[in-house]
């Protein structure tokens, strides 16, 4: 969270929060493209080439220089055209400008590549079994979201994120969050 918060130019009281809106949003967003067969099986061959979960064990690295990251790459699948609008939205809803939740989004998403990658070895998951996975966590968590958070799950498909606003998060994810880079 200290460097997040340092990379951001935020405290560090404000990151766990706009963090884990961010996650949420991030995951909902793979959660809907998952949810159809072939964006599952998309999602699957990603992982199994790019996405191994070996970010998470380097992660202090990987958030002193999260530029050279695939991160953009990743959000121009994950959120396509509504990268922008849903930028601005997490900022708004976090209180970060929209140049500092891009690049919290921009942070974030190789990270919950890795910990989806982790969870697919671990688990020896396969494209329905990520859809599955992604499904059971999103409705749980779209279920305790409301207002701000809950309009803006909704503009990337109206599922909820794996981070479960904290308490709630899946097992692999949780980690994520309490690690401290």
């Amino acid at each position: 969270m200290a460097a997040i918060a340092g990379q951001l130019g935020i405290s560090q009281d404000k990151a766990p929060g706009a963090v884990q809106t961010a996650l949420s949003v991030l995951t909902g967003a793979v959660a809907k493209n998952a949810a159809k067969p072939k964006g599952a099986a998309s999602l699957d061959a990603a992982l199994a080439k790019d996405h191994d979960g070996s970010i998470l064990d380097r992660a202090g690295d990987f958030l002193g220089n999260p530029g050279a990251g695939p991160g953009a790459a990743i959000l121009g699948h994950v959120l396509g055209k509504k990268q922008a609008p849903v930028a601005a939205a997490v900022g708004q809803e976090t209180g970060l400008s929209k140049e500092q939740s891009g690049n919290l989004l921009t942070t974030l998403a190789p990270l919950l590549m890795g910990a989806l990658g982790k969870a697919k070895q671990e688990q020896g998951l396969n494209a329905s079994g990520l859809a599955s996975m992604l499904a059971g966590e999103s409705k749980q968590i779209q279920q305790g979201a409301s207002g701000g958070l809950g309009k803006l799950l909704g503009m990337v498909g109206g599922a909820g994120g794996l981070m479960g606003l904290l308490g709630k998060a899946a097992p692999f994810l949780k980690g994520l969050l309490g690690r401290k880079q």
